[in-house]
C-alpha cells in the first residue's frame, strides 16, 4: 500500500513492475485492434455504392479504388499504386492484429508507424505538425511501440521465453561434458574459506505462484545449502546466501536455473519472471556444481542415512497424513518436525504456500512433533514454534489445518 500511494504521489511507475506491464499491454491492443478495425478492416471489406446499406450486397472484399488513386496521387507510383495501396490496406488489418497479440511487434509497429508518418507529414497538402492530433498522435504510438516492443505479456515475450528455456535444456550435455573436461583443472584455485555472503531479494510480481529452488555447494568443503520455497503471487524472499548460489525455478515439471548470484548484487532485487543473462563460466560452474553435490549426496548417504532410513531401522511405524489452510487465499506456511530419535534441533520440515484448497501430503514417524514457526526456521533465526500436533498411527490419511 506504501509503494502504491508513492507510485501515485512520485506520478510515475517503474520501467518492469506489474503496473507498468499492464498498462502498456492494454495500450498496445488498443493502438492495434482500433488500427486493424477502424483503418483495415473498413477498406478490406468495402461499400460497392457509398451510399448505400451496410449490407453483404454492397460489400467488396479487397481495396477501394478510390485509395488506389489516392495513393497514386501523392506519388506512390513505382511498380504501381494499387500495389502500395494493398500493402497499406493489408499492413493496417494484418499489422495492427500483430501489434494487439504482441507477435512480430516491433516490425509491424515499424511499418504502421511509416504509414502513419505518410498520412501526417505527405497525404495532406499543408501537413501541420502538433495541428494535426489525430493522425500524429497515431504515428507516435506506433514509434512508441516500435521501441518498446511486445512488452512482457506478449507472444514475442512467450516465444522468447521458452527458446530460452530451450536452449539452457540443449545446454546441458555440453555443459556437463565441458565441466568434466576443463574445470577439475581449477580446483587449486578455488578458496578454502567459504566465499562472502550476499543479501538479495526475489520478487514474484506476477499473479501466478512460483516454486523455486536456492542451491549452493562450496566444493572444498563439499557442502551443500539452500532449500526450496513457494513463492506466493505479488510477493517477494529476501535471501542472504554466499556468493554463486543459484536460483531455479520449476517450469514444466523441472528445474530450470533462472540466476547465479554475485558480489555485486548485494542488495539486488531479482524479477523471478524476468530472464538474465547467464554467462559461459557460470553455466559450467553450474553444472559442475550439480555433479559434484549430487556425489557428495550420495557419499554422505553412505555414511549418514537419511532420517527415513533411520526411522525405518529403529522400527518406528511413517504416517502420512495432510496439512492445508484454513483460510481461502493461500498464505505461506513454515512447518518444523522435530524427529523422536533426534536429541538435537531437527531442520526437517517444508515451506509452501497453503489454502483450504491447497494441501501437501507429507510422511513422519510416530512420535515426531509437527511445529508451526513464524518465519524461516532453517538459516539460523529465533522464529516462534508453536505445536500442531504429535504424529500418532491414528493420523494415517488424516487432514491437518494450519
Amino acid at each position: 500500500m506504501k509503494n502504491a500511494i508513492k507510485s501515485l504521489l512520485n506520478g510515475s511507475s517503474e520501467s518492469g513492475t506489474l503496473t507498468h506491464d499492464i498498462a502498456y499491454l492494454l495500450f498496445r491492443i488498443y493502438c492495434g485492434f482500433t488500427i486493424a478495425k477502424g483503418a483495415g478492416l473498413s477498406k478490406v471489406f468495402h461499400k460497392l455504392n457509398e451510399d448505400g446499406g451496410e449490407g453483404w450486397d454492397n460489400l467488396a472484399f479487397g481495396v477501394p479504388q478510390w485509395f488506389v488513386d489516392q495513393v497514386g496521387e501523392i506519388g506512390f507510383t513505382f511498380i504501381s499504386p494499387s500495389f502500395w495501396a494493398y500493402m497499406a490496406v493489408y499492413g493496417e488489418f494484418i499489422g495492427g492484429l500483430l501489434v494487439a497479440l504482441g507477435f512480430f511487434t516491433r516490425i509491424s509497429a515499424i511499418q504502421l508507424a511509416f504509414q502513419f508518418f505518410v498520412v501526417s507529414f505527405i497525404w495532406y497538402e499543408e501537413p501541420m505538425p502538433f495541428a494535426m492530433y489525430y493522425q500524429q498522435l497515431i504515428f507516435w504510438g506506433f514509434v512508441l511501440i516500435a521501441a518498446v516492443g511486445g512488452g512482457r505479456f506478449s507472444l514475442d515475450a512467450h516465444f522468447a521465453r521458452k527458446a530460452a528455456s530451450q536452449q539452457r535444456f540443449d545446454m546441458k550435455p555440453v555443459a556437463v561434458a565441458a565441466t568434466m573436461l576443463l574445470l577439475p583443472f581449477s580446483g587449486a584455485a578455488q578458496q578454502d574459506a567459504e566465499p562472502a555472503r550476499v543479501s538479495f531479494t526475489i520478487s514474484n510480481p506476477s499473479l501466478k505462484a512460483r516454486e523455486i529452488d536456492i542451491r549452493y555447494f562450496n566444493n572444498v568443503g563439499k557442502r551443500a545449502a539452500g532449500y526450496g520455497y513457494g513463492l506466493n503471487a505479488l510477493s517477494s524472499h529476501a535471501v542472504n546466501m554466499p556468493v554463486d548460489t543459484r536460483v531455479y525455478e520449476k517450469r514444466n515439471g523441472n528445474f530450470d536455473l533462472v540466476f547465479v548470484v554475485t558480489a555485486a548484487d548485494n542488495g539486488r532485487k531479482f524479477d523471478i519472471t524476468d530472464k538474465y543473462d547467464i554467462s559461459r563460466e557460470q553455466w559450467l560452474q553450474a553444472s559442475y556444481d550439480e555433479q559434484n553435490a549430487e556425489t557428495a549426496k550420495l557419499e554422505k548417504a553412505e555414511t549418514n542415512p537419511t532420517w527415513e532410513e533411520t526411522a525405518k531401522a529403529k522400527g518406528y511405524e511413517l504416517v502420512t497424513f495432510r496439512i492445508s489452510g484454513k483460510s481461502i487465499l493461500p498464505k505461506q506456511a513454515y512447518v518444523r518436525v522435530q524427529l523422536p530419535f533426534d536429541n538435537q534441533k531437527s531442520n526437517v520440515g517444508f515451506s509452501r504456500p497453503l489454502s483450504r484448497s491447497k494441501e501437501y501430503q507429507v510422511c513422519y514417524p510416530v512420535g515426531s512433533k509437527i511445529y508451526v514457526c513464524d518465519g524461516e526456521y532453517w538459516n539460523g533465526k529465533e522464529v516462534k514454534e508453536t505445536l500442531l500436533l504429535t504424529v500418532d498411527a491414528e493420523k494415517q490419511n488424516y487432514l491437518v489445518r494450519i
